[in-house]
């Protein structure tokens, strides 16, 4: 009975010495890139209403934030203040004109980061019928309100791009074969976002081994280079054009990969 008392007091005891050392994960401030930015401050406090508190908790889980994109980048305002009418100064809804969120103004305001699809996404047939007939996706139509979805799947793409050129309730004419077009695009991507990996992760192994890797460190370069050469030409919607991009791609990433394995497992 004594050893089976000390036993538990050895275990609660243990537990008490454990649960108060430091978390490593609770002590790390995954806001502390935002300690002096305003907005966040005071969103990150806030209970209500549902629907500002609900854009905070999706920035929160966000690309942006992760990259410490704050909220004043895309939103406006004046992240500095602590003033809440000085902090809101300029901050529109999405659906004003004058917006930086507005569809027809999303692109501008994405070009500061992301310039080279941006530019690709401008010159598109969507971002012109956008303009010019206010019909077209944005920015926000695939990637949600603040990137919070990024990728998304062949499937998910070929619905999508159905919602306007295969729906009897769509204002454009019906093209059914753009949803399977759009589906194969994205599965082109993804192969070869796939293989391009697998080559990836060779080089890496080979570099742990120690061996000679320039010349496949430089394919590997044009490889991946290729590769978001595909990604930015999806933005302009030529989905022949993506498609070729892509299958280069692949291609490519599957020769550096066949050689990288023969290099590294010879008698496989």
């Amino acid at each position: 009975m004594k050893k089976m008392i000390l036993l538990v007091g050895l275990i609660v005891g243990g537990m008490g010495w454990y649960s108060n050392q430091p978390s490593t994960v609770a002590a790390q401030d995954v806001l502390a890139a935002f300690k002096n930015n305003q907005c966040v401050v005071c969103h990150s406090k806030l209970m209500s209403p549902y629907r500002v508190t609900s854009r905070y908790a999706e920035w929160h889980i966000s690309l942006h934030k992760e990259k410490a994109i704050g909220c004043e980048k895309c939103h406006g305002g004046d992240a500095t203040s602590k003033e809440a009418k000085q902090a809101h100064v300029g901050v529109q809804l999405a659906n004003d004109a004058q917006s930086k969120l507005h569809p027809k103004n999303l692109a501008q305001t994405c070009n500061s980061c992301h310039r080279e699809i941006t530019n690709s996404y401008v010159g598109s047939k969507h971002s012109q019928n956008l303009q010019a007939a206010g019909l077209g996706p944005s920015c926000n139509t695939c990637h949600a309100h603040m990137a919070s979805e990024v990728i998304y799947t062949p499937e998910q793409t070929a619905k999508l791009c159905a919602s306007c050129h295969d729906s009897s309730n769509a204002l454009m004419p019906k093209r059914p074969e753009i949803p399977g077009q759009a589906e194969e695009a994205m599965q082109a991507i993804g192969r070869a976002n796939m293989v391009t990996l697998w080559a990836e992760r060779l080089v890496d192994e080979a570099r742990n081994r120690k061996l000679e890797m320039t010349d496949y460190e430089r394919e590997m370069k044009v490889t991946k280079g290729m590769l978001a050469e595909a990604k930015i030409a999806w933005h302009t919607f030529n989905l022949e054009i993506v498609r070729k991009k892509a299958d280069a791609a692949f291609e490519n990433g599957t020769k550096l990969k066949d050689a990288l394995r023969a290099k590294l497992y010879p008698n496989q």
